[in-house]
């Protein structure tokens, strides 16, 4: 029997006639012990089990034969990619809510009609709307993704872009060499501004340190995905600003679950804590003027 531990709940602390929810982590990561906290604050349900995947997939596997066989919970919550991909390969029978998972459709597929959840996803039209407000004139954004992992991405992106009178001009790629090939030919296509999804295939270190190399030369601003690209050298950055948060919109999804709605019928939600980041080094690099809009809403300046 693998080691887990039960967490008894007071009757004044847990409603009656509350159901029973079995934790499974994917490691030992500060972001997922945030996100569970904030999980825990906010759920109106026992948390009976809770495990630690150590990132070995075959402990996963052993986790959820024990959940299945002796724990039998109500809801199982997945903390990290590796816990829903663990899920994913041997489905259970049961809701399952992830939380501090990035592009969930790339895992997800089409046929998973049980599992909803957070996802540390910024939402497309934030980002969109940012890029409008840095310079009211823009008509081209350069996008590289892969398909099997942003497409979806890039789908909801066009939609936004085309109500902002804005041209989408995407490069479908398979590898990081073709990434960095698809920044050229961007270039040649008039691109405005470069965009960089969160897509594994575009996160390279060589794609993003040519992208950068790029933005300079060039002088095409760039916007990233994390304070760390804006401290690398992107004009802004837009990420997910709280784990915690997260971790509450995925407990608010489970109460709504063990409310009686079904979980394939609630979409997953996208992250409603942004952290802005402007690098005025980079602005003064490529010639622009940050817009003071956008510094009143900065929660870091690089100077």
């Amino acid at each position: 029997m693998l080691f887990f531990f039960l967490i008894l709940s007071s009757a004044a602390s847990v409603p009656a006639g509350a159901a029973n929810i079995a934790v499974i982590v994917s490691a030992d990561v500060d972001a997922y012990q945030e996100a569970l906290r904030g999980f825990k604050e906010t759920v109106d349900h026992r948390i009976v089990a809770e495990y630690d995947m150590e990132g070995d997939f075959d402990r996963g596997r052993e986790i959820l034969e024990e959940l299945r066989s002796e724990v039998k919970p109500d809801l199982i919550l997945a903390v990290g990619v590796w816990a829903l991909q663990v899920i994913v390969s041997q489905p259970v029978d049961l809701p399952v809510v992830f939380t501090m998972v990035l592009n969930p459709p790339s895992i997800l597929g089409g046929q998973a009609r049980n599992i909803t959840g957070a996802s540390m996803n910024v939402p497309v039209d934030l980002s969109i709307k940012l890029l409008k407000q840095l310079d009211p004139e823009l008509r081209r954004v350069g996008v590289i993704y892969n398909r099997a992992r942003t497409g979806y991405l890039v789908t909801q992106a066009k939609v936004v872009a085309q109500e902002e009178r804005i041209q989408l001009i995407t490069r479908d790629v398979l590898s990081g060499k073709e990434a960095i090939q698809a920044v050229n030919s961007l270039y040649q296509d008039g691109t405005d501004i470069f965009w960089i999804l969160p897509d594994e295939t575009v996160l390279a270190p060589k794609v993003i340190k040519y992208m950068l190399l790029f933005s300079y030369r060039n002088k095409i601003p760039l916007l990233g995905l994390s304070e760390r690209q804006a401290q690398m050298g992107a004009l802004l950055s837009l990420s997910f600003g709280s784990s915690e948060d997260i971790g509450r919109q995925s407990a608010e999804l489970s109460n709504a679950i063990l409310a009686g709605r079904a979980a394939g019928a609630i979409p997953f939600t996208t992250a409603r804590t942004v952290k802005v980041t402007v690098n005025l080094k980079a602005a003064k690099k490529l010639g622009l003027e940050i817009p003071d809009s956008i510094l009143a809403m900065a929660d870091t300046i690089i100077r």
